[in-house]
């Protein structure tokens, strides 16, 4: 700092308003020259109204535009001591450019809510939250040391190598190849050195057995950070790591941020998974994040799953990522062999094959446990009248109503619209209907039939809605209680029980034909991690797996557990066509309450682009797959960029395009989502 202190601050403020995104000018008053640093919290004028604010930079120079004003002093410093360090404004910061997020979003999205909330309440009471104390309970369990096989020892190596040059590690493991146990003595090794680690799960669901394992491995070093916990546990755990009382955080894609300003280890679990994707903004990706703070702090990055990304893969196999593979489960446990049913050659309408019948009678008889998989809620996807041919829609959404029999209403999975179950068709007063795809609340009942008296549970958004439901399920049939566990994609990871010798996954090829150039590789993950249930107990294990495609490519890799071919097949594909990882894309959601407004919108911000950008190509625009969800009617279109290119950059220049066009267009909403996971 300038030893005479600095005479400017730049502060952004509290608010969400659009007109509000940009750093307002203050003089710092007198006695707060020397002490005022960027991350201090301030309470500053702004028109009629006083405001919280952030300082973002000092200085003692202005802009020639800052001197056309005649600046106000900041009006009370509220946190002296920089509650926002060097590494959360850093964080903020990559939120706002690379992410196309406004300043408070980032802000927000940074600190957990609580935090923020207690923040305020203190601020508010010219209290210092800093100095408050704070303790985090943690409670501890056993979880022994397990020798590591050759090839654990080598990715353990590895990863720690990754501590010392920042180059990231790809771990490449079959299912129940013993990924966890890498993570564990890797970290424990860099926990050794005073660093500090951040491990992300990819969904709530799995967060109760990472920490029992964490916690029983490395005792209280461990905090956890989700949205599940209560504001206070939130608070307390945040608290915790930034006072250094925490060395580990835990949780879900929001942990990437822990406050540690000593990473020497980072952990994306299940790196394929959607969820480390925020569909808000900003619309970050919790794996770009974890690689940005890894540079930062030369720490080691690993990314794991038995099914990578293209991207990740792409990015080993060119020497990008180091690559460790497990590619045998301990003790030499075979993977589950796979049976493939053609269901275009089964003679009844059940959804279960004879063959699929047979095996789950067979568990029934040697007190096994079987698990089915059917990636859709519901009873039936629609309800059609057999006379006239109408489907109840959903008003808000352009999307059919899904039937719920258990509720007797039909709903949208979309906007959450309810409506009860007419008697007739309301279009010709019928009173006969036909049923859609099937969901995993048929599924539950057609089982329920064929094995009458058998323990079932359904594990599905529709099942876990209050508070501890999902646990109870799980503990249920870990216990036994329960024979058959029946359910959509929540089922398909995170189950380790060594019991499940039956995996059966029905209507395996319906999310092929999604317009989504990753429909692809989505279904290849979600079958591959569904048939890993199986077998990782002593007894053995077989998938069925039910199709009407079974020809298709990605099905075939899944029947022989054949991720190179999936990965050679679309890799082709996306080169051919331009898609990630041979390009940056970036994707524009144009939506409002006016179809003809948003159109326009839509068409004249592709327009500018391609008279605008020098590289790369405009695609679009078009409606997006599903027109209306919630009243706003949408269009998008996708910018290619090079793949080298930065991202920060490439953003920022078409973010700003978009940003002149929405001024023009206030009734048009324009949301970027950089590298976007689905283009539904």
């Amino acid at each position: 700092m300038d030893s005479f202190g600095h005479k400017y601050a730049r502060v952004v403020v509290e608010s969400s308003a659009r007109a509000l995104n940009r750093l307002f000018t203050y003089e710092i008053p007198q006695e707060y020259q020397r002490s005022l640093v960027a991350g201090c919290v301030v309470e500053v004028p702004l028109a009629s109204r006083t405001l919280n604010g952030v300082v973002v930079e000092v200085c003692n120079e202005l802009s020639e535009e800052e001197r056309q004003y005649s600046l106000r002093p900041i009006a009370k410093v509220l946190e002296e001591a920089p509650f926002w360090g060097d590494e959360l404004m850093q964080l903020v910061n990559i939120m706002r450019r690379y992410y196309a997020g406004s300043w408070y979003d980032s802000f927000q999205t940074v600190v957990p809510a609580p935090v923020m909330k207690r923040m305020r309440a203190m601020w508010a009471k010219k209290r210092i939250l800093s100095k408050r104390k704070t303790e985090a309970k943690v409670e501890t369990a056993a979880y022994p040391l397990i020798p590591l096989t050759s090839a654990q020892e080598t990715a353990v190596n590895m990863i720690c190598q990754s501590a010392q040059d920042g180059k990231p590690v790809l771990l490449y493991g079959v299912t129940g190849s013993g990924k966890t146990e890498v993570y564990l003595q890797a970290l424990h090794r860099i926990l050794e050195q005073g660093r500090q680690g951040i491990v992300l799960v990819p969904e709530l669901s799995l967060t109760p057995q990472a920490v029992e394992r964490y916690k029983g491995r490395l005792g209280d070093r461990v905090g956890v950070l989700h949205s599940a916990l209560t504001e206070a546990s939130r608070r307390d755990y945040w608290w915790a790591m930034r006072r250094g009382e925490l060395s580990v955080a835990l949780g879900t894609r929001s942990a990437i941020f822990a406050p540690f300003d000593n990473i020497g280890f980072i952990c994306v679990d299940e790196e394929h998974e959607s969820s480390y994707k925020q569909e808000n903004q900003p619309r970050y990706h919790a794996r770009q994040v974890a690689f940005m703070r890894a540079q930062r702090h030369k720490a080691a990055l690993v990314l794991g799953s038995a099914t990578p990304s293209i991207e990740s893969f792409y990015l080993a196999q060119k020497g990008v990522y180091r690559l460790a593979k497990l590619e045998s489960r301990p003790g030499g446990r075979p993977l589950p062999p796979v049976r493939l049913v053609d269901m275009r050659q089964e003679k009844n309408n059940s959804l279960i094959s004879q063959a699929l019948y047979e095996a789950l009678k067979l568990r029934l008889a040697r007190g096994e446990q079987s698990v089915l998989l059917l990636n859709r809620r519901g009873f039936a996807s629609n309800l059609q009248c057999s006379k006239c041919g109408y489907v109840p829609m959903c008003p808000r959404c352009s999307i059919s109503l899904t039937w719920h029999r258990s509720s007797k209403s039909m709903i949208c999975h979309y906007c959450d619209y309810h409506q009860p179950v007419s008697n007739c068709c309301p279009n010709c007063k019928a009173i006969s209907f036909k049923v859609g795809a099937p969901g995993s609340e048929r599924l539950a009942a057609e089982i329920s039939e064929l094995f009458p008296g058998v323990g079932i549970s359904r594990l599905d958004r529709d099942t876990v809605g209050r508070k501890g439901a999902h646990q109870a399920i799980l503990e249920e049939f870990g216990s036994g209680k329960t024979q058959i566990l029946l359910g959509t994609k929540m089922i398909a990871k995170g189950l380790d029980y060594p019991k499940i010798t039956l995996v059966g996954i029905l209507r395996a090829d319906a999310e092929l034909n999604q317009p989504d150039f990753r429909a692809g590789e989505r279904t290849f993950q979600l079958l591959s991690q569904a048939a890993g249930r199986a077998g990782r107990g002593q007894l053995g294990g077989e998938v069925i797996i039910q199709a009407w495609n079974v020809e298709h490519p990605i099905v075939e890799a899944v029947v022989k557990h054949d991720y190179q071919a999936m990965y050679d097949s679309e890799i082709k594909v996306r080169r051919q066509l331009l898609y990630p990882p041979f390009c940056r894309l970036l994707r524009f959601i144009f939506s409002g309450p006016e179809p003809q407004k948003v159109q326009l919108a839509a068409i004249e911000t592709a327009d500018i682009m391609r008279s605008s950008l020098t590289k790369g190509e405009v695609v679009g625009p078009a409606p997006c797959p599903i027109e209306r969800i919630q009243g706003q009617y949408r269009w998008h279109l996708l910018v290619k960029g090079h793949p080298h290119c930065g991202l920060g950059q490439f953003v920022s220049s078409c973010a700003g395009i978009a940003e002149k066009l929405g001024k023009k267009h206030p009734e048009v909403r324009i949301s970027v989502d950089p590298e976007p996971q689905s283009l539904i």
